[in-house]
């Protein structure tokens, strides 16, 4: 009784907990402050309920050997980053976010080895907890317009962005969700199996479609082509289901890029005047340089207000190649061990005109910059023994979702400073698909 307790309550749970931590980074002003602290109550009881399925140390022998060792080497390289951080006390708090994190999703890839059912009722419980994201977007929506949609700027129009907290967050969350819902349509055992999981893929592309978000675009039909290619499923079914993948992802893009109008030049960045309204007056024979050359102009710009206009197209990087290429300088001057683990946003200046974020948006650089190139082979080493497990488990079907979720991982991390942030919307999905597929063998696994 006990285990079948957990088996619903663990879906449940994983769908809470999504719903959290999207609270937590919401366009609604007055919920995101007790989202923030909510998504660390429904982590933490995410992490009891998946030990409680575990039972015990010794089902971690259901894991791949080379899995759990990459994963305790990357740990120990985020953990020990507080000998040498800017911030140590952000690095220990930032560290133990992720271990919980890792031993949740190891914990319900444990417990679940050699129990399909279980894993397809918590794939259903992400897919869900994503769905109600969705909805609560339209909510928003229905209720507070300027919420749910960000306002136009001079080089960018008006996007649609639901129940985040800007265009890119839940379409994140919903990319990674898409491989996922397009897994459970071929696996459908009843029509209306089929239909609920359509239907979802469909609405999560609908909102990235709307948000305009290139990356999750890219990144979740990555994922969703791979699920298709690889499906376990008559070569007919696959081609019609690839060409009308293909359709839709097309469709998609003459949606999130088509032609819309754009706000004034007075919305793209604030004006001399009034940054000068903002603060005390310089003394006679001084110059407010903030004013006159504000530092967020910096690099990109003469003068306040003369940014270039930039055209959003499918691959062009607008303003993120200039950050990037920033967060590169900066984590050249400590290029072996990095600053320390979540010191990304208090090292990262946004200096550039046409680029707005606390990170560089990128996960790649992000990593090298917190915990150098050590940090960032020791992360890409776990990554490819996830990948590399989940290939070894082919012959369990539930494998293909994590190959898939990866796939759609490994994209949007290039537009993406997230994969290692355990607050962020779409990481707890990353990981727990991810380690699902290094216990798919249901037996003892060694290497």
């Amino acid at each position: 009784m006990r285990g079948v307790k957990l088996d619903l309550v663990v879906p449940v749970l994983l769908a809470a907990t999504l719903v959290a931590f999207a609270t937590g980074s919401s366009s609604v002003v007055g919920i995101v402050h007790a989202g923030r602290a909510l998504r660390w109550v429904a982590l933490l009881a995410l992490f009891a309920a998946a030990a409680a399925l575990a039972r015990g140390p010794a089902a971690f022998a259901r894991l791949r050997r080379s899995v759990v060792v990459a994963a305790v080497i990357f740990l120990a390289v985020v953990v020990e980053s507080a000998l040498w951080s800017v911030n140590p006390r952000l690095t220990l708090e930032r560290a133990a976010t992720v271990v919980v994190l890792f031993a949740t999703a190891a914990s319900l890839a444990a417990g679940s080895a050699g129990r399909p059912e279980l894993i397809r009722r918590a794939l259903w419980g992400i897919v869900g907890g994503a769905a109600i994201v969705t909805v609560l977007g339209l909510v928003v929506l229905a209720f507070d317009h300027a919420a749910a949609v960000e306002q136009a700027t001079l080089d960018l129009p008006a996007r649609y962005r639901g129940y985040g907290e800007n265009p890119d967050t839940v379409s994140l969350l919903l990319a990674l969700c898409l491989p996922i819902a397009t897994w459970l349509a071929f696996r459908a055992r009843t029509r209306l199996e089929l239909a609920t999981a359509v239907a979802a893929a469909l609405a999560f592309d609908a909102s990235i479609a709307a948000s305009g978000s290139r990356g999750a675009i890219a990144a979740g039909f990555t994922g969703t082509l791979v699920t298709i290619v690889f499906a376990r499923s008559p070569v007919r079914v696959r081609v019609v289901a690839t060409g009308a993948a293909l359709a839709l992802l097309a469709a998609t893009i003459v949606v999130a890029l088509a032609p819309k109008s754009k706000g004034e030049a007075a919305h793209q960045q604030p004006s001399a005047a009034v940054i000068a309204a903002s603060g005390p007056p310089p003394k006679p024979g001084y110059e407010n340089v903030e004013a006159d050359h504000p530092f967020a102009f910096d690099i990109g710009t003469q003068e306040p207000g003369e940014a270039a206009p930039t055209h959003r197209t499918l691959f062009g990087l607008t303003g993120r190649g200039e950050a990037w290429r920033g967060a590169l300088d900066l984590a050249d001057a400590r290029p072996v061990l990095g600053y320390g683990f979540g010191t990304e946003a208090n090292v990262f200046v946004d200096r550039y005109a046409n680029f707005a974020g606390g990170s560089p948006e990128n996960s790649y650089i992000g990593i090298y910059l917190q915990l150098g190139a050590v940090g960032l082979v020791a992360l890409l080493a776990l990554l490819g023994t996830l990948v590399l497990a989940a290939f070894r488990a082919w012959a369990r079907p539930e494998a293909l979702v994590s190959i898939a979720v990866l796939a759609t991982a490994l994209v949007m991390a290039i537009v993406q400073s997230y994969i290692y942030s355990v607050g962020d919307i779409g990481t707890v999905t990353v990981w727990v698909c991810a380690f699902l597929g290094a216990a798919a063998v249901g037996r003892r696994a060694t290497a």
